[in-house]
């Protein structure tokens, strides 16, 4: 019975990555067709189109990026300074 259960956990990794890999490209796919409404997101977000031609290295900085983008946005937003998009 040992021998039955050691596959199960290799099986489940193999599959993650796998399902990871899927859902990566997903994400892509729908972010790539979506939009938020808020200008200023949607040009934080298209940065992220850059990450497949970056080497991994430099994928924290293009993240830090983003983030400070969605923080200036999200910090207006709750000060009042911008009123909500779209109507």
């Amino acid at each position: 019975m040992e021998n039955e259960a050691e596959p199960g956990p290799t099986e489940a990794v193999g599959e993650t990555a796998t399902d990871e890999t899927a859902t990566d490209d997903a994400a892509a796919d729908i972010t790539a067709e979506q939009t938020t409404g808020e200008p200023r997101v949607d040009a934080a977000l298209k940065l992220l189109d850059r990450l497949p031609g970056l080497p991994v290295s430099d994928h924290p900085e293009l993240f830090e990026q983003v983030h400070a983008r969605l923080s200036e946005v999200l910090d207006e937003l709750e000060s009042g300074a911008a009123g909500p998009a779209g109507g």
